[in-house]
């Protein structure tokens, strides 16, 4: 028995496009609104991963993938590489959130409140219907709910670590660093992280890997306004705004640079209404930049930083997981050869002919 290498056509490869396309044109007839306004949690997710805040880009993809939402983020993605830069943003500040959630489970009572928000934290049922309809939420407006963290007080009185400030932002987008990875990269890596991922190396500190057991110091949703230097006039213009989730975490204590003893906060941040990520991305940071005291040891891969810059993105990991699709025709033809070989030398060893 022998095996032959063989060749698709592009006939066939045009049917399949053809065939997928019928398989899942039905989604063509959902409108972006509705997906926008219906499934804001998979747009969410998209222009998160995806690294392009448009929500209406986003609908298109996930209509494009069918509901695929790693294969809509690569779609966004790909568009995103395409896309002119015509300037860099001026630098946000997440205590300028305009709020619509904010919630601390470090603190019962802080300043403004715990404002729930829009969520079903508290809906553990598939049919049973719990909101409350004699709520009218038409009447709320987070125009003037702009609260500072939680932990502001804390910072006040000087007792979280600070870490050092780096000279110039990393833009992972342009230049990929080298070990040892400046931390503005290492954030907008997990800000751009596949969430699924970001939650398996989060959890895995909670599992023996690890002794982060942190608190939510701050978690808030809301909008944040984007200012620009205008390329003419040079006047600073607001641009639009974006939706995005903030968390601060509190871990343990460790000592800072000048050796004061001081706790331990990790942040999270990313694209739209996104809290399970947010607060994975504050853990690993946690984790990364502070010293551990119990399990773990050495091997917590939350705290591997070439473990958190290479294996956290879901394009990548997507697309090279995928690329085993193609054809490796060469690659299992030399396995195979190489295979027959080791279970003839074996034979032939067995019966006393190879020696």
């Amino acid at each position: 028995m022998a095996y032959y290498a063989i060749k698709g056509g592009e006939e066939a490869i045009k049917n399949s496009l053809h065939f997928y396309d019928e398989v899942t044109s039905s989604a063509n007839d959902i409108e972006d609104k509705n997906l926008i306004e219906g499934l804001t949690f998979s747009i969410d997710k998209v222009i998160s991963e995806g690294s392009l805040y448009s929500k209406k880009l986003a609908a298109k993809a996930i209509k494009r993938s069918a509901g695929d939402l790693l294969n809509a983020s690569f779609f966004l993605r790909a568009h995103r590489s395409s896309c002119q830069r015509i300037g860099i943003a001026k630098e946000i500040d997440v205590n300028d959130m305009r709020l619509s959630r904010r919630i601390s489970s470090a603190f019962k009572d802080i300043e403004g409140g715990q404002l729930l928000g829009p969520s079903n934290d508290y809906e553990i049922k598939l049919l049973l219907d719990l909101k409350n309809k004699d709520v009218d939420i038409e009447e709320y407006s987070n125009e003037d709910n702009v609260i500072k963290s939680a932990l502001t007080p804390l910072r006040n009185d000087n007792l979280i670590k600070v870490l050092p400030k780096e000279d110039e932002t990393w833009d992972i987008t342009r230049n990929y660093p080298n070990a040892p990875y400046p931390r503005s990269a290492v954030l907008q890596v997990m800000s751009r992280g596949e969430s699924g991922s970001l939650l398996c190396i989060g959890y895995t500190t909670m599992r023996g890997y690890g002794d982060i057991h942190p608190t939510i110091g701050d978690l808030r949703i809301g909008e944040l306004d984007i200012k620009f230097t205008h390329p003419f006039t040079k006047n600073e213009v607001k641009i639009g705004s974006v939706e995005v989730t903030s968390v601060e975490c509190v871990g343990t204590f460790n000592q800072d640079e000048n050796g004061d003893t001081k706790l331990t906060t990790g942040f999270g941040f990313c694209f739209g209404k996104n809290e399970t990520k947010a607060i994975s991305m504050s853990m690993i940071d946690l984790s990364l930049y502070n010293s551990h005291y119990s399990v773990g040891g050495e091997h917590i891969v939350a705290a591997d930083f070439d473990m958190i810059m290479h294996h956290l993105d879901g394009i990548e990991s997507f697309g090279m997981t995928n690329h085993f699709k193609l054809p490796h025709y060469v690659t299992f033809q030399t396995d195979y050869q190489i295979f027959k070989s080791a279970q003839k030398y074996v034979e032939e060893n067995e019966n006393g002919e190879g020696k």
